[in-house]
């Protein structure tokens, strides 16, 4: 019994240095990438300021002042005021939260469709993988942004409205990746061995392959983050996005093209706090690629 006893605590004393191996080893990798430490940095920065935006921002953002309007930055406010007098600062501060939001939650719809879809197809194979491929194709066959157009332009341009069309018009990239770790995973011995064992195909599916999927899974979900931010910019500079007075990085860029000669920071400081945002997560989403890829030994 004793000896029993010792055998499992050198197991589980394995288990945890072999899991502390395993993490240390994805961080040694992950912070050689200074940029993506920056990016981190950044981005950890931009939530924090998205939570916390009532505390922190100096006025509200949708108050007017008229006669305050298009003030150049100074001590009262330090990003300027808008045509409509709104502190420039207060509205950068609640876009975050707007931007950041329909990037998570338009990613989170599109990394869950595209992952159900791509572990069916890419476990089952045959028929149902045609069907769902040539369903990814025909979605991908369209231009993104002409595709979210039409259907925002059918529907009412609320927030949810564009979180759920762009997770929707988003889903065939991840589904597409999914697959292809699926044909190879489903061949591993590790699968075979389950089946042998009687387990469901939905236990092999969800408990052995998904979870060795999972890395790319981050990486795409990560850089899919900045690419619906951009989405959702372009949007609201088109006029069919996020919808005044609800500040949006977006929307304050097409309402500051008007002022851009008198009023550069008017459409300057949304327009840089894009630039970093997408910049954080496409540097983080580089360095996680590389930190998760099992071939990059050194």
């Amino acid at each position: 019994m004793k000896a029993a006893d010792d055998r499992g605590e050198t197991q589980r004393a394995g288990m945890t240095i072999v899991g502390e191996t395993l993490f240390s080893l994805f961080w040694k990798r992950f912070k050689r990438n200074r940029l993506a430490l920056v990016g981190l940095a950044l981005m950890i920065l931009l939530y924090l300021v998205a939570i916390l935006a009532p505390l922190i921002a100096p006025y509200d953002p949708t108050r007017i002042d008229l006669r305050g309007r298009l003030q150049p930055p100074s001590r009262e406010h330090l990003l300027g005021t808008d045509q409509y007098g709104r502190d420039v600062l207060s509205r950068v501060i609640y876009g975050a939260r707007i931007s950041l939001s329909i990037g998570f939650v338009s990613v989170g719809i599109a990394v869950s469709v595209g992952t159900v879809l791509g572990s069916l197809a890419g476990y089952y194979g045959g028929a149902l993988d045609n069907v769902i491929m040539r369903l990814a194709d025909v979605v991908i066959s369209f231009p993104v942004l002409f595709l979210i157009l039409t259907v925002v332009s059918v529907v009412s341009p609320s927030i949810f409205n564009i979180m759920f069309v762009i997770g929707l018009t988003s889903w065939p990239g991840v589904s597409r990746l999914v697959r292809g770790e699926f044909l190879s995973l489903r061949q591993r011995d590790f699968t075979e061995a389950a089946r042998a064992l009687g387990l469901s195909d939905s236990r092999i599916i969800f408990r052995h392959i998904l979870p060795n999927a999972v890395a790319p899974i981050i990486v795409a979900a990560t850089l899919g983050v900045a690419a619906a931010i951009l989405v959702e910019s372009a949007l609201s500079y088109l006029g069919i996005g996020v919808q005044p007075p609800t500040p949006s990085w977006g929307n304050m860029l097409y309402e500051g093209q008007a002022h851009l000669r008198r009023a550069w920071w008017y459409a300057t400081f949304p327009g840089l706090a894009i630039f970093i945002t997408v910049m954080s997560f496409n540097l983080i989403g580089d360095a996680l690629r590389d930190a998760l890829d099992p071939r990059l030994k050194t």
